[in-house]
Protein backbone atom coordinates (compact mmCIF):
# COMPACT_ATOMS: atom_id res chain seq x y z
CA UNK A 1 0.00 0.00 0.00
CA UNK A 2 1.54 3.63 -0.92
CA UNK A 3 2.05 6.20 1.47
CA UNK A 4 0.11 9.12 1.61
CA UNK A 5 1.78 12.09 -0.71
CA UNK A 6 2.03 15.41 1.16
CA UNK A 7 0.03 18.27 -0.99
CA UNK A 8 3.29 19.46 -2.52
CA UNK A 9 4.32 15.96 -3.66
CA UNK A 10 0.83 15.28 -4.96
CA UNK A 11 0.64 18.92 -6.79
CA UNK A 12 3.37 17.59 -8.54
CA UNK A 13 2.27 13.93 -9.43
CA UNK A 14 -0.88 15.61 -10.81
CA UNK A 15 0.38 17.88 -13.24
CA UNK A 16 0.19 15.17 -16.39
CA UNK A 17 2.20 17.80 -19.00
CA UNK A 18 3.27 21.30 -19.33
CA UNK A 19 3.31 23.48 -22.53
CA UNK A 20 5.40 26.87 -23.07
CA UNK A 21 3.22 29.01 -24.06
CA UNK A 22 2.58 32.02 -25.72
CA UNK A 23 -0.75 34.67 -25.52
CA UNK A 24 -1.65 38.47 -25.37
CA UNK A 25 -1.15 40.11 -22.76
CA UNK A 26 -4.06 43.15 -21.51
CA UNK A 27 -2.00 45.88 -23.44
CA UNK A 28 -1.72 43.16 -26.67
CA UNK A 29 1.67 42.28 -26.02
CA UNK A 30 2.74 38.36 -26.04
CA UNK A 31 3.79 36.96 -22.87
CA UNK A 32 4.85 33.58 -21.68
CA UNK A 33 3.24 31.08 -19.56
CA UNK A 34 4.10 27.65 -18.33
CA UNK A 35 0.20 25.67 -18.29
CA UNK A 36 -0.32 22.51 -16.51
CA UNK A 37 -3.02 19.88 -17.51
CA UNK A 38 -4.78 18.02 -14.72
CA UNK A 39 -7.79 15.86 -15.27
CA UNK A 40 -10.90 16.31 -13.26
CA UNK A 41 -10.09 12.23 -10.86
CA UNK A 42 -6.97 13.95 -10.29
CA UNK A 43 -8.00 16.98 -8.70
CA UNK A 44 -10.73 14.88 -6.81
CA UNK A 45 -8.02 12.61 -5.52
CA UNK A 46 -6.01 15.53 -4.33
CA UNK A 47 -9.18 17.07 -2.63
CA UNK A 48 -9.70 13.43 -0.47
CA UNK A 49 -6.21 12.36 0.69
CA UNK A 50 -5.44 15.92 1.62
CA UNK A 51 -8.86 17.34 2.88
CA UNK A 52 -8.00 20.58 1.08
CA UNK A 53 -9.37 22.37 -1.50
CA UNK A 54 -6.95 21.64 -4.55
CA UNK A 55 -5.41 25.59 -5.32
CA UNK A 56 -6.49 26.25 -9.17
CA UNK A 57 -9.34 25.07 -10.95
CA UNK A 58 -8.74 21.76 -12.55
CA UNK A 59 -7.59 23.29 -15.96
CA UNK A 60 -5.41 26.47 -15.17
CA UNK A 61 -2.44 28.44 -15.74
CA UNK A 62 0.52 28.01 -12.69
CA UNK A 63 3.66 29.06 -11.54
CA UNK A 64 5.56 26.00 -11.34
CA UNK A 65 8.44 25.74 -8.75
CA UNK A 66 11.92 25.12 -10.41
CA UNK A 67 12.03 21.66 -9.81
CA UNK A 68 8.60 20.72 -11.48
CA UNK A 69 9.39 22.58 -14.49
CA UNK A 70 12.61 21.23 -14.30
CA UNK A 71 11.31 17.38 -14.37
CA UNK A 72 8.78 18.09 -16.66
CA UNK A 73 11.15 19.48 -19.20
CA UNK A 74 13.15 16.14 -18.68
CA UNK A 75 10.31 13.96 -19.18
CA UNK A 76 9.15 16.25 -22.32
CA UNK A 77 12.36 15.63 -24.08
CA UNK A 78 12.38 11.95 -23.64
CA UNK A 79 9.31 11.94 -25.47
CA UNK A 80 10.47 14.29 -28.22
CA UNK A 81 14.41 15.13 -28.18
CA UNK A 82 15.18 18.55 -30.00
CA UNK A 83 16.58 18.33 -33.48
CA UNK A 84 17.98 21.30 -35.66
CA UNK A 85 15.03 22.29 -37.25
CA UNK A 86 12.84 22.30 -33.90
CA UNK A 87 11.31 25.76 -32.84
CA UNK A 88 12.58 26.91 -29.72
CA UNK A 89 10.99 30.07 -28.91
CA UNK A 90 8.62 32.76 -30.20
CA UNK A 91 7.49 36.21 -30.24
CA UNK A 92 5.33 38.25 -32.21
CA UNK A 93 7.20 41.21 -34.12
CA UNK A 94 5.14 43.88 -36.04
CA UNK A 95 3.87 41.69 -38.57
CA UNK A 96 5.76 38.48 -38.30
CA UNK A 97 6.36 36.08 -35.64
CA UNK A 98 9.88 35.75 -35.07
CA UNK A 99 11.14 32.08 -34.38
CA UNK A 100 14.22 30.67 -33.38
CA UNK A 101 15.68 27.18 -34.36
CA UNK A 102 17.52 25.00 -32.06
CA UNK A 103 20.68 25.26 -34.47
CA UNK A 104 20.62 29.24 -33.48
CA UNK A 105 19.36 29.73 -36.34
CA UNK A 106 16.22 32.55 -36.39
CA UNK A 107 13.60 33.80 -38.88
CA UNK A 108 10.30 36.74 -39.20
CA UNK A 109 7.63 34.72 -40.47
CA UNK A 110 4.81 36.83 -41.97
CA UNK A 111 1.45 36.80 -40.62
CA UNK A 112 -0.06 36.82 -43.84
CA UNK A 113 2.42 34.18 -45.37
CA UNK A 114 1.79 31.61 -42.34
CA UNK A 115 -2.15 31.84 -42.42
CA UNK A 116 -1.48 31.46 -46.50
CA UNK A 117 0.41 28.59 -45.82
CA UNK A 118 -1.65 26.61 -43.20
CA UNK A 119 -1.63 22.79 -43.37
CA UNK A 120 -4.59 21.93 -41.93
CA UNK A 121 -6.84 19.75 -44.24
CA UNK A 122 -9.00 22.06 -44.82
CA UNK A 123 -6.57 24.63 -46.06
CA UNK A 124 -4.11 22.02 -47.60
CA UNK A 125 -4.46 18.95 -49.48
CA UNK A 126 -1.44 16.45 -48.71
CA UNK A 127 -1.91 14.29 -51.39
CA UNK A 128 -2.48 17.06 -54.23
CA UNK A 129 0.50 19.29 -52.27
CA UNK A 130 -1.81 22.03 -52.91
CA UNK A 131 -3.84 24.39 -51.60
CA UNK A 132 -7.26 23.96 -50.59
CA UNK A 133 -7.71 28.13 -49.59
CA UNK A 134 -8.17 30.71 -51.64
CA UNK A 135 -6.55 33.76 -52.22
CA UNK A 136 -9.85 35.70 -52.80
CA UNK A 137 -10.57 34.74 -48.98
CA UNK A 138 -7.86 35.89 -47.34
CA UNK A 139 -7.73 38.73 -45.19
CA UNK A 140 -4.84 40.92 -45.26
CA UNK A 141 -5.21 42.05 -41.81
CA UNK A 142 -4.97 38.53 -40.35
CA UNK A 143 -3.13 38.37 -37.23
CA UNK A 144 -2.49 35.45 -33.95
CA UNK A 145 -3.96 36.37 -30.87
CA UNK A 146 -2.07 33.07 -29.69
CA UNK A 147 0.86 31.43 -30.45
CA UNK A 148 2.26 28.72 -28.61
CA UNK A 149 5.22 26.25 -29.12
CA UNK A 150 4.66 22.62 -28.81
CA UNK A 151 7.73 19.58 -27.56
CA UNK A 152 7.28 18.23 -30.45
CA UNK A 153 8.94 21.36 -32.14
CA UNK A 154 6.57 22.71 -33.65
CA UNK A 155 4.29 25.61 -33.27
CA UNK A 156 0.82 26.31 -32.92
CA UNK A 157 -1.39 29.24 -34.23
CA UNK A 158 -4.89 30.71 -33.21
CA UNK A 159 -6.38 33.32 -35.67
CA UNK A 160 -8.16 36.57 -35.01
CA UNK A 161 -10.83 34.79 -37.42
CA UNK A 162 -11.00 31.89 -34.68
CA UNK A 163 -8.69 29.30 -37.52
CA UNK A 164 -5.87 27.13 -35.48
CA UNK A 165 -2.54 26.15 -37.63
CA UNK A 166 0.11 23.98 -36.67
CA UNK A 167 3.26 24.58 -38.69
CA UNK A 168 6.09 21.78 -38.02
CA UNK A 169 9.81 23.23 -36.73
CA UNK A 170 11.46 21.18 -40.06
CA UNK A 171 9.11 23.15 -42.47
CA UNK A 172 9.40 26.15 -41.18
CA UNK A 173 13.62 25.85 -40.75
CA UNK A 174 12.99 24.78 -44.96
CA UNK A 175 11.35 28.62 -45.75
CA UNK A 176 13.03 30.46 -43.27
CA UNK A 177 13.07 33.84 -44.38
CA UNK A 178 17.00 34.07 -43.49
CA UNK A 179 19.89 33.83 -46.56
CA UNK A 180 20.65 30.14 -46.07
CA UNK A 181 17.23 28.85 -46.43
CA UNK A 182 16.68 31.16 -49.32
CA UNK A 183 19.69 29.78 -51.24
CA UNK A 184 18.93 25.98 -50.81
CA UNK A 185 15.78 26.67 -52.50
CA UNK A 186 17.39 28.27 -55.43
CA UNK A 187 19.66 25.74 -55.66
CA UNK A 188 17.00 23.21 -55.66
CA UNK A 189 15.58 25.49 -58.43
CA UNK A 190 18.71 25.49 -60.49
CA UNK A 191 22.33 25.15 -59.82
CA UNK A 192 24.42 28.27 -60.37
CA UNK A 193 26.56 27.89 -63.78
CA UNK A 194 29.97 28.38 -64.33
CA UNK A 195 30.61 30.64 -67.05
CA UNK A 196 33.89 28.71 -69.44
CA UNK A 197 36.46 29.59 -72.27
CA UNK A 198 38.35 28.76 -75.07
CA UNK A 199 40.53 26.38 -72.76
CA UNK A 200 37.39 24.31 -70.84
CA UNK A 201 37.01 20.52 -71.41
CA UNK A 202 33.82 19.13 -70.87
CA UNK A 203 33.02 16.42 -68.47
CA UNK A 204 33.05 12.92 -70.29
CA UNK A 205 30.45 10.31 -69.46
CA UNK A 206 29.41 6.13 -71.05
CA UNK A 207 25.99 5.70 -72.22
CA UNK A 208 25.68 2.43 -71.05
CA UNK A 209 26.65 3.65 -67.26
CA UNK A 210 24.19 6.61 -67.28
CA UNK A 211 21.66 3.87 -68.56
CA UNK A 212 22.16 1.38 -65.22
CA UNK A 213 24.27 4.12 -62.89
CA UNK A 214 21.59 6.44 -61.46
CA UNK A 215 24.74 8.07 -59.30
CA UNK A 216 26.82 8.48 -63.20
CA UNK A 217 23.11 10.23 -64.36
CA UNK A 218 23.10 13.03 -61.50
CA UNK A 219 26.57 13.00 -62.23
CA UNK A 220 25.54 14.02 -65.79
CA UNK A 221 22.53 16.29 -64.54
CA UNK A 222 25.00 18.63 -62.52
CA UNK A 223 27.65 18.71 -65.01
CA UNK A 224 24.86 20.11 -67.04
CA UNK A 225 23.59 22.55 -65.21
CA UNK A 226 26.56 24.34 -64.02
CA UNK A 227 28.69 23.72 -67.27
CA UNK A 228 26.07 23.45 -70.31
CA UNK A 229 28.34 20.76 -71.82
CA UNK A 230 28.72 17.33 -71.49
CA UNK A 231 30.37 14.69 -73.63
CA UNK A 232 28.74 11.15 -74.05
CA UNK A 233 30.72 8.35 -75.08
CA UNK A 234 29.89 4.48 -76.62
CA UNK A 235 26.43 5.33 -77.91
CA UNK A 236 24.87 2.19 -79.65
CA UNK A 237 24.75 3.01 -83.68
CA UNK A 238 21.82 3.90 -84.34
CA UNK A 239 19.75 6.88 -85.28
CA UNK A 240 17.46 6.61 -82.07
CA UNK A 241 20.03 6.21 -79.39
CA UNK A 242 19.86 9.88 -78.39
CA UNK A 243 15.85 9.90 -77.84
CA UNK A 244 16.32 6.54 -75.85
CA UNK A 245 18.90 8.18 -73.68
CA UNK A 246 16.52 11.16 -73.03
CA UNK A 247 13.52 8.93 -72.77
CA UNK A 248 15.46 6.99 -69.98
CA UNK A 249 16.10 10.70 -68.37
CA UNK A 250 12.46 12.16 -68.97
CA UNK A 251 10.65 13.00 -72.35
CA UNK A 252 11.90 13.66 -75.86
CA UNK A 253 10.82 17.64 -76.57
CA UNK A 254 8.93 17.11 -79.67
CA UNK A 255 9.54 20.04 -82.70
CA UNK A 256 7.79 20.33 -86.09
CA UNK A 257 11.39 17.96 -87.08
CA UNK A 258 9.61 15.36 -85.03
CA UNK A 259 11.11 13.58 -82.23
CA UNK A 260 14.90 13.04 -84.35
CA UNK A 261 16.08 14.99 -86.77
CA UNK A 262 18.81 13.10 -89.59
CA UNK A 263 21.42 15.94 -90.01
CA UNK A 264 22.77 14.62 -93.43
CA UNK A 265 23.33 16.39 -96.92
CA UNK A 266 19.52 16.46 -98.51
CA UNK A 267 18.56 17.24 -101.76
CA UNK A 268 15.83 20.81 -101.20
CA UNK A 269 17.03 20.61 -97.75
CA UNK A 270 14.57 22.75 -95.61
CA UNK A 271 17.29 23.74 -93.36
CA UNK A 272 20.19 25.06 -93.57
CA UNK A 273 21.73 22.03 -91.34
CA UNK A 274 20.90 19.68 -94.04
CA UNK A 275 23.62 21.34 -96.59
CA UNK A 276 27.68 20.57 -96.17
CA UNK A 277 27.60 24.03 -95.67
CA UNK A 278 30.19 25.83 -92.90
CA UNK A 279 27.39 26.56 -90.01
CA UNK A 280 28.06 29.43 -87.92
CA UNK A 281 27.41 29.34 -83.96
CA UNK A 282 23.96 28.94 -83.00
CA UNK A 283 21.24 28.21 -80.66
CA UNK A 284 18.94 25.49 -82.36
CA UNK A 285 14.84 25.81 -82.68
CA UNK A 286 15.46 30.24 -82.39
CA UNK A 287 12.05 30.37 -83.89
CA UNK A 288 10.43 28.78 -81.20
CA UNK A 289 9.11 31.64 -78.47
CA UNK A 290 9.98 28.30 -75.79
CA UNK A 291 13.28 27.49 -77.31
CA UNK A 292 14.63 23.75 -76.89
CA UNK A 293 16.12 22.92 -73.37
CA UNK A 294 18.89 20.86 -73.98
CA UNK A 295 20.06 19.55 -77.38
CA UNK A 296 21.76 16.15 -77.91
CA UNK A 297 24.08 16.06 -81.29
CA UNK A 298 24.64 11.95 -82.18
CA UNK A 299 27.29 11.56 -84.60
CA UNK A 300 26.47 8.40 -86.34
CA UNK A 301 28.74 8.53 -89.46
CA UNK A 302 31.83 11.14 -89.38
CA UNK A 303 33.50 12.53 -92.68
CA UNK A 304 36.34 10.65 -93.11
CA UNK A 305 39.15 13.71 -94.50
CA UNK A 306 39.32 17.68 -93.28
CA UNK A 307 36.40 19.29 -92.76
CA UNK A 308 33.25 18.61 -90.73
CA UNK A 309 34.74 19.53 -87.14
CA UNK A 310 32.76 21.12 -84.61
CA UNK A 311 32.65 24.14 -83.05
CA UNK A 312 30.89 24.78 -79.60
CA UNK A 313 31.42 28.26 -77.24
CA UNK A 314 29.71 29.48 -74.02
CA UNK A 315 27.22 32.19 -74.40
CA UNK A 316 27.05 33.41 -71.08
CA UNK A 317 31.12 33.42 -70.96
CA UNK A 318 30.71 36.23 -74.38
CA UNK A 319 27.73 38.15 -72.56
CA UNK A 320 29.62 38.64 -69.50
CA UNK A 321 32.71 39.68 -71.36
CA UNK A 322 30.25 41.97 -73.27
CA UNK A 323 29.15 43.29 -70.17
CA UNK A 324 32.23 43.53 -68.82
CA UNK A 325 34.06 45.70 -71.76
CA UNK A 326 31.25 47.19 -73.99
CA UNK A 327 28.39 47.58 -71.40
CA UNK A 328 26.50 49.80 -74.42
CA UNK A 329 26.50 46.81 -76.66
CA UNK A 330 25.09 44.60 -74.02
CA UNK A 331 22.68 46.81 -73.27
CA UNK A 332 21.43 47.27 -76.25
CA UNK A 333 21.39 43.12 -77.24
CA UNK A 334 19.54 42.80 -73.82
CA UNK A 335 16.85 45.84 -74.85
CA UNK A 336 16.24 44.82 -78.70
CA UNK A 337 13.82 42.45 -79.62
CA UNK A 338 14.79 39.95 -82.63
CA UNK A 339 12.21 38.13 -84.89
CA UNK A 340 13.24 34.32 -85.89
CA UNK A 341 11.78 32.70 -88.22
CA UNK A 342 10.94 29.58 -90.30
CA UNK A 343 8.85 28.38 -92.73
CA UNK A 344 8.66 25.01 -95.23
CA UNK A 345 6.84 21.03 -95.27
CA UNK A 346 8.24 18.15 -94.33
CA UNK A 347 11.21 16.18 -95.91
CA UNK A 348 10.77 12.71 -93.83
CA UNK A 349 7.14 11.04 -92.95
CA UNK A 350 7.55 11.89 -89.17
CA UNK A 351 8.24 15.42 -89.82
CA UNK A 352 5.27 17.86 -89.48
CA UNK A 353 3.42 18.49 -92.79
CA UNK A 354 4.30 21.95 -93.32
CA UNK A 355 5.40 24.76 -90.59
CA UNK A 356 5.57 29.09 -90.29
CA UNK A 357 7.20 30.21 -87.15
CA UNK A 358 7.92 33.45 -85.66
CA UNK A 359 9.20 33.87 -82.24
CA UNK A 360 10.54 37.34 -81.28
CA UNK A 361 12.97 37.87 -78.82
CA UNK A 362 16.53 39.28 -77.35
CA UNK A 363 19.66 38.30 -78.05
CA UNK A 364 20.57 38.19 -74.79
CA UNK A 365 17.73 37.68 -72.15
CA UNK A 366 18.15 38.75 -68.48
CA UNK A 367 16.14 38.04 -65.25
CA UNK A 368 14.91 40.29 -62.67
CA UNK A 369 18.33 40.26 -61.46
CA UNK A 370 20.10 41.07 -64.36
CA UNK A 371 21.56 37.69 -64.57
CA UNK A 372 21.45 36.06 -68.25
CA UNK A 373 19.16 33.27 -68.82
CA UNK A 374 19.07 32.66 -72.09
CA UNK A 375 20.67 33.75 -75.75
CA UNK A 376 19.55 33.43 -79.02
CA UNK A 377 22.05 33.41 -82.15
CA UNK A 378 20.97 31.80 -85.09
CA UNK A 379 22.19 33.64 -88.22
CA UNK A 380 20.12 31.47 -90.67
CA UNK A 381 16.63 31.65 -89.13
CA UNK A 382 17.40 35.29 -87.80
CA UNK A 383 14.50 37.76 -89.99
CA UNK A 384 15.16 40.11 -92.09
CA UNK A 385 12.15 42.04 -90.82
CA UNK A 386 14.16 44.53 -88.00
CA UNK A 387 11.49 46.33 -85.76
CA UNK A 388 13.88 49.58 -85.18
CA UNK A 389 13.78 53.08 -86.21
CA UNK A 390 16.25 53.06 -89.23
CA UNK A 391 19.13 55.26 -87.74
CA UNK A 392 19.23 52.56 -84.70
CA UNK A 393 19.78 49.34 -86.84
CA UNK A 394 24.21 50.24 -87.90
CA UNK A 395 24.24 50.56 -83.71
CA UNK A 396 22.52 47.01 -83.35
CA UNK A 397 24.78 45.10 -86.12
CA UNK A 398 27.56 46.69 -84.53
CA UNK A 399 26.56 45.28 -81.15
CA UNK A 400 25.69 41.59 -82.72
CA UNK A 401 28.91 41.56 -84.63
CA UNK A 402 30.78 42.40 -81.33
CA UNK A 403 28.99 39.31 -79.29
CA UNK A 404 29.52 37.53 -82.28
CA UNK A 405 33.59 38.01 -81.95
CA UNK A 406 33.66 37.30 -78.53
CA UNK A 407 31.43 33.59 -79.03
CA UNK A 408 34.26 32.85 -81.83
CA UNK A 409 37.14 33.74 -79.77
CA UNK A 410 36.44 31.67 -77.20
CA UNK A 411 35.51 28.66 -78.92
CA UNK A 412 36.20 24.77 -78.87
CA UNK A 413 36.99 22.90 -81.88
CA UNK A 414 37.26 19.01 -82.58
CA UNK A 415 36.08 16.55 -84.29
CA UNK A 416 33.29 13.84 -83.02
CA UNK A 417 34.03 10.54 -83.03
CA UNK A 418 31.44 7.85 -84.19
CA UNK A 419 29.56 7.20 -81.39
CA UNK A 420 30.04 10.16 -79.34
CA UNK A 421 26.96 12.81 -78.39
CA UNK A 422 27.85 16.18 -77.47
CA UNK A 423 25.09 17.72 -74.51
CA UNK A 424 24.52 21.35 -74.78
CA UNK A 425 22.83 23.79 -72.71
CA UNK A 426 20.86 24.72 -75.89
CA UNK A 427 19.47 28.63 -74.49
CA UNK A 428 22.93 29.14 -73.52
CA UNK A 429 25.96 27.03 -75.10
CA UNK A 430 26.31 27.61 -79.04
CA UNK A 431 27.67 25.27 -81.51
CA UNK A 432 28.62 25.37 -85.30
CA UNK A 433 30.42 23.10 -88.09
CA UNK A 434 32.86 23.69 -90.34
CA UNK A 435 32.27 22.51 -93.87
CA UNK A 436 32.48 19.44 -95.37
CA UNK A 437 32.49 17.32 -99.11
CA UNK A 438 29.18 17.61 -100.47
CA UNK A 439 29.42 13.16 -101.22
CA UNK A 440 30.17 13.00 -97.83
CA UNK A 441 27.99 10.44 -95.82
CA UNK A 442 28.66 11.90 -92.60
CA UNK A 443 25.07 11.48 -90.38
CA UNK A 444 24.30 12.88 -86.92
CA UNK A 445 21.02 13.30 -85.04
CA UNK A 446 19.85 15.82 -82.91
CA UNK A 447 16.85 15.57 -80.52
CA UNK A 448 16.16 17.71 -77.41
CA UNK A 449 14.98 17.61 -73.79
CA UNK A 450 13.56 20.53 -72.01
CA UNK A 451 15.10 21.86 -68.91
CA UNK A 452 11.52 21.76 -66.53
CA UNK A 453 12.06 17.93 -67.33
CA UNK A 454 15.77 17.62 -66.73
CA UNK A 455 15.52 19.27 -63.49
CA UNK A 456 12.66 17.36 -62.53
CA UNK A 457 14.69 14.25 -62.87
CA UNK A 458 17.69 15.99 -61.14
CA UNK A 459 15.91 16.47 -58.03
CA UNK A 460 14.34 12.90 -57.99
CA UNK A 461 17.23 11.66 -57.99
CA UNK A 462 19.03 13.40 -55.44
CA UNK A 463 16.28 12.70 -53.04
CA UNK A 464 16.95 9.07 -53.61
CA UNK A 465 20.19 9.16 -53.25
CA UNK A 466 20.58 11.58 -50.56
CA UNK A 467 22.02 13.91 -51.80
CA UNK A 468 21.64 17.98 -51.54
Amino acid sequence: MSSIQRPAQLLKTVSSRVLASTAPTADGKMSHQRVVHTTRPQVSYFTKVTGQPYPQSWFTTRRLSLAAQTLQQVLTAKQHPVVATSVLHSQDVNDAIRVEFADGSTSDLSHLWLRDNCQCEKCYSKSAQGRISLLKNLDLNTHPIHVQEVPNGSITVEWNDGHISEFSGEWLHQRAFNPTSRQKRRSQYALKKVPWGGDFRPKQFDYYNMLKDNQQLLDWHLAMERDGFTLIRNAPDKDVAGPELIEHIAVVKQSHYGPHSPVVVRADANNIAWTNSELGLHNDLAQYEYMAGIIFIHCKHQHVGSGGESLVSDGLYAAEELRRHHPEAFKLLTTTDNYYWDKGVANLPWEQDEFFKIARMPVIKLDNNQEVIQVAVNNAVRDSYLDLPAHKVKQFYEAMKMYNDILYENAITFKMAEGDIIVLDNIRCLHGRLGYEAHSTRHLESSYLDWDEARCRRRRLQEKLGVE
